[in-house]
């Protein structure tokens, strides 16, 4: 059960944990089944292109190729996103759920989720590039007033890491309430992203820091296994594009798959957690629930 109170930031987090535990085995296994057909596309490109060969000169034949492949694969490993959030919902309503129950009930809320989310990904696109405007500006200032290379490219790294947060933080503000909203409230696409920044008004620091928190759990793991098995030096050094193995790829492919599949439920309860806490403060949703239980009981 979900207390019926306004819940701290080490709640939230130990909560969506607990809600995972009850059904770990169904959420992995939604999400590992939805993450599959993305898995086998990345064995079938094997090593990923890096866009110059090891002479240094560029080489974008195969990136055209490797996007429409992985492209269509984000959007499948979304749909199993979803999937996590349709069978957290069944169980938070007391329901039961299901691997099949769980992908059936994408079909009822799919426009709207993916709606809600394409919405919000415009308006953060809209956001980044004007953030851009300004982060050049004083880039280029900067540059012009510092009496070193270094000094200026610290200067245009602090800028832009400050502006990249920015935009970073507003697609946590605009998505944190989307699969709450549209599952559990019914909403359209439009009302679900209003819902998302209307809810987070007073407490945006704080479901940054959550999200960033959740972010780490959820993206350091690959980041990790990327970084052992050298994926950024193929990008970072053209001596070693193409170097990397197939073999270490799939490895890296499977340890990827495997703990995508793990942490992904934990990132979704996590989202259902955060909006029942900001429906309490706001809207006292526990006095709403107290006395919808009251109500039944008298009958």
């Amino acid at each position: 059960m979900i207390p019926q109170r306004p819940l701290g930031f080490g709640e939230i987090l130990d909560g969506a944990i607990q809600f995972y535990r009850r059904d770990f085995g169904l959420y992995f296994l939604i999400s590992l089944v939805g993450s599959l057909p993305g898995y086998a596309m990345g064995l079938a490109i094997g090593v990923p292109s890096t866009g110059v060969d090891p002479s240094g000169n560029p080489a974008f034949g195969e990136i055209g190729l490797e996007l429409a492949i992985l492209l269509p694969a984000a959007a499948i490993s979304w749909i199993a996103t979803l999937a996590v959030a349709v069978a957290i919902c069944a169980r938070m309503e007391g329901r039961p759920a299901s691997l099949e129950k769980a992908y059936r009930g994408v079909l009822r809320p799919f426009p709207s989720a993916a709606g809600g989310h394409l919405l919000a990904l415009l308006a953060v696109l809209l956001a980044g590039g004007l953030a851009m405007i300004p982060v050049i500006v004083l880039g280029g200032i900067g540059i012009a007033v510092s009496d070193s290379a270094t000094g200026a490219a610290v200067f245009f790294g602090i800028v832009g890491l400050s502006a990249a947060l920015a935009v970073l933080a507003l697609w946590f503000w605009t998505t944190f309430a989307i699969f709450p909203a549209v599952l559990l409230e019914g909403r359209t696409a439009t009302q679900a992203v209003r819902r998302s920044l209307k809810l987070s008004k007073g407490a945006r620091l704080r479901i940054l820091g959550i999200m960033l928190v959740v972010l780490i759990i959820r993206d350091g793991p690959s980041l990790g296994i990327f970084a052992l098995f050298g994926g950024f030096e193929m990008f970072t050094s053209p001596a070693t594009a193409g170097t990397v193995s197939a073999g270490v790829m799939a490895l890296q492919n499977t340890l990827d798959l495997l703990f995508g599949s793990l942490v992904t439920p934990f990132a979704v309860a996590t989202l259902f957690l955060i909006h029942h806490d900001r429906r309490v403060r706001l809207e006292a949703a526990d006095l709403e629930t107290a006395a919808t239980a009251m109500a039944t009981d008298d009958r």
